[in-house]
């Protein structure tokens, strides 16, 4: 076999890989999803890669698996960490601990507590599509580019379609009642920022991806993603900012209105409990997840909050504000009413952008019945799981 048929098996055995993590990363007709991959990950990283799966293993097992050795495999796996290609946990084996086995101690030692790093792989979104597009390239607009037709020519259908969604709205700050929050932490924005003393703001990986295939994006802000909160040991920086800052950026961007809050669950982070780790303002013409039902025809993408918008007719004074700030045209003006906007309700994903929006008080959030309440998975696990389980019930 010559290296290059050699190579064009690592990238055909990855795709297929990835395609079968519950994350999904669907083959195209065209084989786009090849593109993407051979932009990515060189050759030998793409031969280790294509062995794993979501299952994670010690290096020494991989190793075994490609025929390679395993000091090599480590290096190569370990170099894909920080740019979200694999992913690693470490397994700590603690002397007699069913399961886990037993570290023996040498004689005259006391018995002492080990650890294995273990790894996995890495889903396309959220996963390393992010992580590229973070850093400009010079293969950007080729990425960018690609990714767009991928959409196209229905590489989102497996990605984004299945429920649970690859991360969820989180209605807008102020906009639950204090009960609904006890019930859902993860929606508790305000117990987030007490949490922490600094956060993470990064730039908008999305609109990034949208600058580099058409050369521009929308007029909103760049820096309005993460929020992530920081340990006290991290310095402060460009990116890393005090709370007193981080609420009031966070309240400006909110204050615009024409942005959805992407949260990440609670499980990406490895929060320990279901809360609030962080959140995205994402638009519908830049964030990839809301843009791709308007590339193709999608029936989802981003997973609905637990809430609807409940709308009083009689206190709308058509205003219009509700059909500015909804990415999702929940509302819009019908000739035959005149300049009143109707809601559809079908379309509303329970941002509360436009009740926090509207004038009169004509537009509030109230919990959906308990038949379509969505459980938030409590691990990145369960997600995965149920997210199979989604997968089959859809074929």
């Amino acid at each position: 076999m010559n290296d290059s048929t050699e190579s064009a098996d690592v990238y055909d055995r990855l795709a297929d890989a990835m395609d079968a993590l519950p994350s999904g990363f669907t083959r195209t007709p065209s084989g786009l999803e090849m593109k993407l991959l051979k932009l990515v990950f060189t050759p030998e990283e793409a031969r280790v890669a294509s062995a794993l799966t979501r299952t994670p293993e010690t290096a020494a097992e991989i190793a075994t698996r490609v025929g390679l050795d395993e000091a090599e495999v480590t290096v190569l796996l370990e170099s894909m960490i920080p740019r979200r290609m694999v992913r690693a946990d470490t397994l700590a084996l603690e002397t007699g601990v069913k399961g886990l086995g037993k570290v023996e101690a040498k004689p005259g030692q006391e018995p002492r507590a080990e650890s294995v790093q273990r790894y996995r792989l890495s889903p396309f979104l959220v996963g390393w599509y992010e992580s590229y597009l973070q850093e400009s390239k010079p293969t950007s607009t080729e990425f960018a580019t690609i990714y767009e037709q991928y959409v196209i020519e229905g590489g989102g259908e497996k990605i984004f379609c299945p429920r649970p969604g690859p991360q969820g709205v989180i209605p807008y700050r102020g906009s639950l009642k204090p009960e609904w929050l006890e019930r859902e932490p993860h929606n508790d924005i305000d117990a987030h920022f007490q949490r922490h003393d600094r956060f993470l703001v990064i730039d908008c990986v999305c609109k990034n991806e949208k600058v580099a295939a058409h050369g521009h994006s929308c007029g909103l802000p760049n820096k309005r993603c993460g929020f992530v909160g920081m340990p006290p040991a991290v310095p402060f920086s460009e990116n890393v900012i005090g709370r007193e800052e981080a609420i009031k950026r966070w309240n400006e961007l909110d204050a615009m209105g024409t942005m959805v809050v992407e949260g990440f669950y609670g499980f990406t982070m490895g929060a320990e409990a279901p809360q609030f780790v962080g959140g995205c303002h994402c638009c519908g013409c830049c964030c990839s997840i809301l843009n791709a039902a308007r590339l193709a025809p999608l029936d989802e993408t981003i997973q609905r909050s637990n809430y609807r918008v409940v709308k009083d007719y009689d206190k709308c004074h058509s205003c219009g504000e509700c059909v500015r700030r909804c990415q999702f045209f929940a509302h819009a003006v019908n000739e035959g009413t005149g300049d009143m906007p109707l809601y559809d309700r079908a379309k509303c994903v329970g941002c509360g952008s436009c009740g926090q929006g509207c004038p009169t008080g004509a537009l509030q959030l109230e919990p959906v019945s308990e038949e379509e309440w969505f459980q938030v998975p409590s691990s990145f696990t369960e997600w995965e799981e149920r997210r199979l389980e989604g997968l089959e019930a859809k074929k």
